[in-house]
């Protein structure tokens, strides 16, 4: 089973990689490390992540509505038995948002969450990322009946659960992210026998894991924590630690992760 599992909404790889990604990466002590928001093509991945010494295997899941929007990426340090990327849904499918892999004595799930907001700011696409949610969770629920493996969800959740998890809540009750039929779709896939790992192990920390691009608020700390790390109820007695990288800079989120034992 991998030990030490990351994930990371790295806001473009390639401006990543100019930004220190590779440098992080070597140190990050990860078996699996799942990327979200790649935003580049086959042709255009930097080809340091295909010679990666210490993560042999990568699979890049990209958009096919567009070049250049959204997709997934994951590095493993073992070859995954399985890897799907199909969430059996054209509309979801085309957005490449969603990786499925099988490890001998795990589930992960690597995936990248829609944003509420539409084109125009007008919270649009809130149904279908309420939809995407659920049907991400159906998805791992059956994988998870069928091998009788625990499961792993991460990535950018693009909502946050609760008041502590951002730092301006009676703002943004009517922001995508914050929505209460956000939070609510979230709080009813976790009750179906998830747990949100940080939240669990650190019930009173203020701690966030994205900030908006505007100059100071990073410094500022006027965040949100909208990436999760979130296990199967019969994987949580393992994990050790969760954690979020607020200091590693290079997107507008950090890092995440958890620690498994033995």
């Amino acid at each position: 089973m991998p030990r030490r599992i990351l994930s990371w909404n790295v806001n473009g790889i390639r401006a990543c990689v100019d930004k220190g990604f590779l440098d992080w990466l070597r140190r990050s002590k990860g078996d699996v490390v799942g990327l979200q928001e790649m935003r580049v093509d086959e042709a255009k991945l930097p080809p340091a992540l295909r010679r990666s010494r210490r993560f042999p295997h990568f699979a890049l899941s990209e958009a096919r509505s567009r070049k250049g929007y959204s997709g997934v990426g994951l590095l493993s340090r073992e070859a995954p038995a399985e890897l799907h990327t199909a969430l059996e849904r054209p509309r979801f499918d085309r957005e490449g948002r969603f990786q499925l892999a099988r490890f001998d004595d795990l589930l992960v799930a690597n995936v990248y969450f829609p944003n509420g907001n539409g084109k125009e700011r007008d919270n649009s696409r809130v149904p279908y990322k309420l939809s995407f949610t659920r049907r991400v969770f159906d998805v791992v629920d059956r994988a998870r009946a069928e091998t009788g493996l625990p499961a792993v969800v991460m990535g950018d959740f693009n909502t946050a659960p609760a008041e502590i998890d951002l730092a301006r809540p009676k703002d943004n009750k009517k922001t995508s992210g914050f929505l209460p039929e956000e939070r609510k779709a979230l709080a009813g896939c976790l009750a179906r026998g998830y747990v949100d790992t940080f939240r669990a192990l650190h019930p009173e920390e203020v701690r966030y894991s994205w900030w908006s691009s505007r100059f100071g608020v990073r410094a500022k700390n006027i965040g949100w924590r909208i990436d999760l790390m979130v296990v199967s109820e019969d994987l949580m007695p393992r994990v050790k630690d969760a954690f979020i990288l607020t200091h590693v800079m290079g997107s507008d989120h950090c890092p995440i992760g958890i620690e498994l034992d033995s």
